[in-house]
């Protein structure tokens, strides 16, 4: 029920600014000094629509592996740094991993997963991390740590 309630407070969010920019786009002609405001005000919710709609839609495929993923254990066979970071201290890497899940062959796929930089130095070939994989699609994996590699099952809000 939260998470339905944040989700339409997230749209009329990006409703009331798509509806200030027709409002004013309607106020206001071209002759006068702000009607360019109108525009600006429309093009940006819907900006927030789109970017609000992915990111919940990325939080709901992430939070179905954890719910319904199959548990099983992933052997690192490569490790990059990525360009991403969540702040200084953490930062994004890809694994590339042999996945080991019951009733399935052992199988190659790729993870993405933040790091603390304390613990930079364990990440390395060799290393064997909890996984969760999707039932559906195999290809579909995480690792089932968080930043500090810790256990973690819990869903991200959305």
């Amino acid at each position: 029920m939260l998470r339905m309630l944040r989700r339409l407070g997230q749209y009329l969010f990006c409703l009331m600014f798509i509806g200030i920019g027709l409002v004013v786009a309607v106020v206001f002609d071209r002759d006068e000094a702000p009607w360019w405001a109108g525009p600006i005000f429309a093009a940006v919710g819907t900006l927030l629509l789109v970017v609000f709609f992915l990111v919940n839609r990325w939080r709901d495929r992430r939070n179905a592996i954890l719910e319904h993923g199959v548990d099983g254990r992933g052997l690192v066979t490569e490790v990059k740094p990525t360009a991403q970071w969540e702040s200084n201290d953490v930062r994004h890497f890809r694994m590339t991993m042999t996945i080991e899940v019951p009733g399935r062959a052992p199988y190659t796929a790729t993870a993405r997963q933040p790091y603390h930089r304390t613990r930079w130095d364990r990440i390395r070939p060799g290393l064997v991390v909890p996984v969760r994989v999707h039932p559906g699609d195999p290809a579909r994996v995480m690792v089932a740590t968080d930043w500090l590699n810790n256990p973690s099952r819990k869903p991200e809000p959305s």
